[in-house]
């Protein structure tokens, strides 16, 4: 599942999202965006915050899946 549709599903924005995550740690908009959009891969405790408030499984998010590569 991607973050994206994770964050729909549970009706929120990404300005809502980031300011439910600051009453917990600290997360800017720009941060949370290059996490949602593949860029970033957060920190424990954030990716963890961010999967509980979306009501997504860590395991399940795209973004964050190991791709294995063969060379």
């Amino acid at each position: 599942m991607r973050l994206k549709e994770a964050r729909e599903r549970a009706n929120y924005t990404q300005e809502s999202l980031v300011q439910e995550i600051q009453s917990y740690m600290e997360c800017s908009l720009r941060h949370y965006q290059n996490i949602e959009y593949g860029k970033k891969i957060p920190t424990m405790p954030l990716g963890l915050l961010i999967c509980k408030l979306c009501g997504v499984d860590p395991q399940e998010v795209d973004e964050w899946k190991f791709v294995r590569t063969t060379q």
